[in-house]
Formats: C-alpha cells, sequence, structure tokens
C-alpha cells in the first residue's frame, strides 16, 4: 500500500461508562527537558475537549483537506446523526493558490446510542476510485442530563499522516492540571506501543502555583493493523473517572 494512501479510523467514545482496557501509564508530572530526539511524529492527535456527550450536544472533528485538488470529504455514512460541516482554508498569502485548510465536522444526535460516521475523501466524479483517506468514527452519547451547552463538548483534531507506517510514530496531546489531584492515566491495546510519556507544564512565573499544562505520548505499532489508545482523566483514590477519551489509530507496511 502506497504511503500516499491514507487510512484511519479514530473510534471517538465520550461516554464515562465505557472502560479502557490495558496497562495504566501516567505521564510525569515533574517538568521534562523536552528531549524528543529521534522522535518525529507523522500525525499529530489534539485531544482538545474530553466531556460525556449528551443527547443534544455537539462533538466536533478536524481534519485535513484540500479541495483545490479536486478532492473533498464526502459523508457516507451518519445514521442517526446530524451533520453540519465546512471548510477552513489555511492562512496564505494573497494570490496564492493550492492551498489546503480543515474540513470541520459538528454531529450531534437526539437519541442517547451508539452511532458510526463515516466520511471519505475522494473525487465525487470518481465514483468506481477507492478513496484516498477513510474517516470512521464511534461516538456514543448519552442520556440528556438537562439543557444541551451551546459549544461542542467533545473535540479532536487530526494533523499529518492519518495512516502512519509500522514504526513510525503518533503524538497525542490533552491538556489537563495535576495539581488539581486529576491525572490523565493512558492504557493501550496489545500490539501499542508508548514510546514516551511526559507532562509538559504551561510556561508561568516563578511562585505561581494551580499552573495546569499539557500530557504528551508518543505511541507506536510493530505490526500493521489498528489500535486503540485510551486514556482518563481520575483521581488516583477515585474508581470514576472524571473525563476519557479513546482514539482508534491505524498502521500500515
Amino acid at each position: 500500500m502506497k504511503k500516499n494512501i491514507i487510512l484511519f479510523i479514530g473510534l471517538v467514545c465520550a461516554v464515562l461508562a465505557v472502560g479502557i482496557v490495558g496497562t495504566a501509564i501516567a505521564a510525569s508530572h515533574e517538568p521534562q527537558d523536552n528531549n524528543t530526539t529521534g522522535i518525529t511524529p507523522e500525525l499529530i492527535v489534539s485531544v482538545e475537549k474530553t466531556a460525556t456527550v449528551s443527547a443534544g450536544e455537539q462533538v466536533k472533528f478536524i481534519v485535513p483537506g484540500n479541495p483545490t485538488t479536486g478532492y473533498r470529504w464526502i459523508v457516507t455514512d451518519a445514521d442517526g446523526l446530524n451533520v453540519t460541516e465546512e471548510f477552513i482554508p489555511a492562512t496564505q498569502e494573497e494570490g496564492m493558490v493550492g492551498v489546503g485548510g480543515w474540513q470541520v465536522f459538528v454531529l450531534t444526535a437526539e437519541n442517547a446510542g451508539t452511532y458510526t460516521f463515516t466520511a471519505e475523501y475522494k473525487r465525487s466524479w470518481e465514483t468506481d476510485a477507492e478513496p484516498v483517506y477513510t474517516f470512521t468514527q464511534t461516538v456514543v452519547v448519552t442520556e440528556s442530563s438537562g439543557e444541551a451547552a451551546e459549544e461542542p463538548v467533545y473535540v479532536i483534531s487530526f494533523d499529518g499522516m492519518m495512516n502512519p507506517q509500522v514504526n513510525e510514530v503518533v503524538k497525542i496531546i490533552v491538556p489537563g492540571n495535576p495539581t488539581t489531584g486529576y491525572v490523565w492515566n493512558a492504557a493501550t491495546a496489545d500490539g501499542l506501543k508508548i514510546l514516551k510519556s511526559e507532562y509538559l507544564p504551561d510556561e508561568h512565573e516563578e511562585g505561581m502555583t494551580g499552573v495546569g499544562g499539557t500530557y504528551v505520548w508518543y505511541v507506536t505499532a510493530e505490526n500493521a493493523g489498528t489500535y486503540t489508545f485510551g486514556a482518563e482523566y481520575k483521581r488516583s483514590w477515585e474508581t470514576t473517572a472524571a473525563e476519557q477519551f479513546t482514539v482508534n489509530l491505524t498502521f500500515i507496511e
């Protein structure tokens, strides 16, 4: 399979009842030297919001695209979901052509349940051609807990080679604040390796307390296949996670 043929599946379960299997691994809470020599990610997954999704609330996924090439994202499966989408072009100088950007999908469901969202990156007139990219998400929605939030409550963006080759690296980042007692713990499916994990505090004045930061994991796989990376945000003495996310990553030969 050519490297430029990208197949990625990001399965996102935004409900606290979903368990994450594997060995819990917490990123270090101490400031790191940020030495990532030899670790160059082909894909960066930014987990921006991880609240539970209730009926009527919004989930947002952001993926790269470039409609100037003739390719665009075409939704092929969204049964039970309300979908809105827009393309946001990347910043460009006046007169520049061929610049890509970001396709933004916003999903809602009127009822609790498990839903599948799939979009294919292809030319609309090439009906018999295989899509260049296939993007599939699974969204779990709980019963409504009251008035739905106006802004998306669950947001994940992808940037880079969405279907890395085996032994290439994916970088996953999520904000957190261990000074509150809450810590992100990661669990991985068999075959997915965490090469490095770290916690990077935000810049702050000396002596300032209560400052949050970013949890970072660098992961890879030695064999082709789809693997699940998941993490939960909880206090060590509590059994229930306050927030969690799962993302499936597909590696190719």
